[in-house]
């Protein structure tokens, strides 16, 4: 998918190489964790955290995550977001001792009105200290977790669990993306993964909630094979159409099932976590399972189209779906392709993230000024060239939206960059996107456009400073005269910015 733009834009011209030996190990870890929260005044949910967590030295993590709840109380679609910054010390070859604090943003209720009182403003924190042991390659831990929503009754501190699987990766300088790996030896992935961008309608099987209609879906995946026809995938699912920003999560195993060289079948089924507020689809405490199907084609070795037909059920509610979609499918090719082979060219794609905080000011909503929104951001850079990129952001407010948790945006688009390599990197970027207001449907003010500028400050080849001064605006007003909702903010953000570039293989007919 973004991984062959760079090669793309390279057209005829012959790339400039890299050695091997540039490319530097690269460490991180994929971590699952569960508690119960006991809430102020009675009742009580759980809530299941994913996240990914970069080594930034030997013993120091920052990464990102989403939460959401499992069989726990009566709150599917609750969901927060956060920055989470870990430490992890061995105390022995097996035994260790592990620290870290969560800060983001979230909300949800069992109804619309309810999210005032179980999500009080949505500034989340998470605090948590533990123990833990690792075992074939795997990390589990007993933590004390505490954690905390601003003017909520959800205030709860106890014992929680956590696994974690080490991760480790070849990644080059961001300077050096698009420039092609002289052949050669080096480590690369042992298997394939697959990076999916999905389309797809959710239709819901007698609908006991207010909203019974379809849901037009986003849906990402990433698909990390352990063998060559076993994966494991984690993926996430956004409604954009029909009930905008119902959410969800979930991961699972799959197998593959080749018919021929450009057609595939998989079989995957997975557990996750989502919804709406309660009452407006029931998905009862929050679980779900998700059995699907997909049918490939391929239309070069690294990237191909399906269809797909999945079940998507509540046990522990009433909700029942059928969900079909249209993927768009890329493969990062394991360490079975040759990078000298003479089918494959192994090429450095660029990629930044962006973890900041971003403070919406000058907010107006139909007509009316709001007090200012603090936010917690992920944007994702995939650099085409030299001098194009297209980024993809999310974000959650860490405050509320005339009282209500949960506000949320999300852009895409289209951005500019002065080059890689040096100390000081300016951009300006054009996106278009979505909020989720948290309030009533009939104000919703439609897409927005997304225009911002700012720069960023090398600290040294992957770490810096990120900042940037920004607007948005509703475009509906301006393209339908009867659409009277609208939507303003001026935006500044500050945070750090990870950049590097990884390898990746592209078909050598793309190059002529």
């Amino acid at each position: 998918m973004l991984a062959s733009l760079p090669a793309l834009a390279a057209g005829s011209q012959e790339a400039e190489t890299v050695d091997p030996s540039a490319l530097t190990p690269a460490q991180g870890m994929l971590t699952l964790d569960y508690r119960k929260l006991t809430l102020k005044g009675g009742g009580s949910f759980d809530l299941l955290g994913v996240h990914y967590l970069h080594a930034l030295n030997d013993w120091l993590y920052l990464g990102f995550g989403i939460n959401g709840p499992l069989v726990e109380g009566a709150y599917g679609g609750f969901f927060t977001v956060d920055t989470t910054l870990a430490a992890q010390k061995k105390l022995s070859d097996n035994w260790f001792v592990h620290a870290g604090l969560s800060y983001g943003g979230g909300g949800g209720g069992a109804t619309v009105r309810q999210i005032k009182t179980l999500s009080g403003s949505g500034r989340y924190l998470k605090k948590q200290v533990g123990l833990g042991y690792e075992f074939k390659g795997v990390q589990y831990s007993v933590n004390y977790v505490s954690t905390d929503i601003a003017d909520s009754p959800i205030k709860s501190a106890g014992l929680g669990f956590q696994i974690q699987k080490p991760l480790s990766f070849q990644a080059g300088s961001l300077a050096d993306a698009g420039k092609r790996v002289v052949p050669g030896h080096m480590s690369f992935r042992d298997h394939d993964s697959i990076v999916s961008l999905e389309l797809g309608q959710m239709t819901q099987i007698k609908a006991k909630g207010s909203y019974r209609g379809a849901i037009g879906l986003v849906s990402p995946q990433f698909s990390q094979f352990f063998s060559q026809d076993h994966y494991l995938y984690f993926g996430f699912d956004l409604g954009v159409t029909g009930l905008d920003w119902y959410n969800q999560i979930h991961g699972g195993v799959g197998r593959k099932i080749a018919l021929s060289p450009s057609w595939n079948l998989y079989a995957q089924v997975g557990l996750g976590s989502g919804g709406w507020v309660t009452d407006t689809i029931d998905t009862g405490a929050g679980l779900l399972v998700y059995p699907k199907l997909k049918a490939e084609y391929l239309w070069d070795k690294d990237t191909g189209v399906s269809l797909s037909a999945g079940y998507l059920a509540a046990p522990k509610g009433s909700s029942r779906n059928v969900v079909v979609g249209l993927a768009l499918n890329s493969r990062l090719s394991g360490g079975a392709v040759s990078p000298g082979g003479a089918d494959a060219d192994l090429r450095l794609h660029g990629l930044r993230i962006h973890l900041y905080n971003n403070e919406l000011r000058g907010l107006n909503h139909n007509g009316q000024n709001r007090h200012k929104l603090a936010m917690s951001v992920l944007q994702v850079d995939s650099v085409i060239n030299k001098s194009l990129y297209i980024p993809v952001q999310i974000g959650g407010a860490t405050s509320d939206f005339n009282g209500y948790a949960g506000y949320a945006e999300m852009f895409a688009g289209l951005g500019w960059h002065s080059s890689s390599g040096k100390k000081l990197q300016t951009f300006a970027q054009l996106m278009i996107g979505l909020n989720d207001l948290g309030v009533n449907k009939q104000e919703d003010p439609g897409p927005l456009l997304n225009a911002s500028i700012g720069m960023s400050y090398a600290l040294n080849d992957r770490l810096a400073i990120y900042g940037q001064i920004g607007k948005t605006a509703s475009i509906n007003p301006y393209l339908r005269s009867h659409h009277k909702n609208n939507f303003e903010s001026t935006s500044l953000g500050l945070g750090l910015s990870y950049r590097f570039s990884l390898p990746s293989r592209t078909a050598s007919r793309q190059q002529s």
